[in-house]
C-alpha cells in the first residue's frame, strides 16, 4: 500500500487502502507491513550498530518527565536518511488522504530511537498535541526480536485503549492520530533484545527546511553505542 524504497515512495491504492481508511477513522491507528523496502532495510543494521546513542528525557508542562531513552543526534546518517525519505511530497499527500486530513501536511520531523530493559527507559501516557502535528509514524528498526515494548493508543476521557501494537515487525510501521482528545504510549522493554524505532510526527505548520534546522540532540561527553554499551 504504502512503501518507502530507495529510489522514491510506492503507492497502491486498492481494496486495502480503503479498510486502512476505515481502519483509521475508527480507531485512530493502522499498521503499515512492509513499510520499508529491501534496498533500505540492508543498510539499517549497521548504521545502527555503528551509531552512538544519547540518554533524552522528555518532560510535560508541569516539568514531570513522560519519556526516557536513548537518541541519536539528528546529524547522523540515518535519521538524515529518513527524514529525506519521510518529506517526499507524495508520501505527505498520500499520509494526509489516507488519515482524512484536512490541512496540507506540509513537513515531517522525527528522532531515532532505543528503549533496553533494566535501563529505566520508559514512555507513560502523552498526546504530542503541538507545533501542528496532525499524526505520527513510527517505524520498526528491531532486525532481531524484542519482548515487551507495545505501543498503545487510547481515548483520553474514557481512558479506552483503542489499540495495542505488539511484537517485532522488522521494516514494518504504525501510524497514528495525533489529538487533543487521545494520549499514547510504550510499555516497558523486556530481555536483552533493545526496541529500536524511527519515529516522529507529520505536521501541517512549517516547511521541511525549518524542521532541517531544529537543533539536533545535546550530546554528552561520551554516548552509547546501539547495544547499549559504552564506546570503547
Amino acid at each position: 500500500m504504502i512503501q518507502l524504497t530507495a529510489s522514491g515512495v510506492r503507492i497502491v491504492k486498492d481494496g486495502e487502502w480503503a479498510a486502512q481508511q476505515q481502519e483509521f477513522a475508527q480507531r485512530h491507528c493502522v499498521l503499515l507491513e512492509g513499510f520499508l523496502g529491501e534496498s533500505i532495510l540492508r543498510h539499517v543494521p549497521w548504521l545502527l550498530e555503528s551509531s552512538e546513542f544519547f540518554p533524552r528525557e522528555d518532560f510535560d508542562h508541569a516539568g514531570r518527565a513522560f519519556a526516557k531513552e536513548l537518541t541519536m543526534r539528528r546529524s547522523d546518517v540515518l535519521p538524515r536518511a529518513f527524514f529525506c525519505l519521510l518529506n517526499q511530497p507524495a508520501l505527505r499527500e498520500a499520509v494526509a488522504e489516507l488519515t482524512g486530513c484536512e490541512e496540507p501536511i506540509r513537513s515531517f520531523g522525527g528522532r531515532c530511537f532505543a528503549h533496553l530493559s533494566g535501563s529505566g527507559h520508559f514512555d507513560s501516557w502523552h498526546s504530542d498535541c503541538k507545533d501542528g502535528r496532525r499524526c505520527a509514524l513510527s517505524i520498526d528498526l528491531c532486525e532481531k526480536p524484542f519482548a515487551g515494548g507495545a505501543f498503545q493508543i487510547r481515548d483520553r476521557k474514557t481512558r479506552e485503549v483503542l489499540q495495542t501494537l505488539g511484537g517485532s515487525r522488522f521494516g514494518g510501521a504504525h501510524l497514528f492520530r495525533i489529538h487533543g482528545s487521545l494520549e499514547h504510549r510504550i510499555l516497558p522493554v523486556r530481555g536483552a533484545a533493545p526496541r529500536y524505532r524511527y519515529a516522529g510526527w507529520f505536521r501541517s505548520r512549517g516547511s521541511y527546511r525549518e524542521v532541517l534546522e531544529e537543533s539536533p540532540v545535546p550530546a554528552p561527553a561520551q554516548g552509547r553505542t546501539a547495544n547499549g554499551k559504552d564506546p570503547a
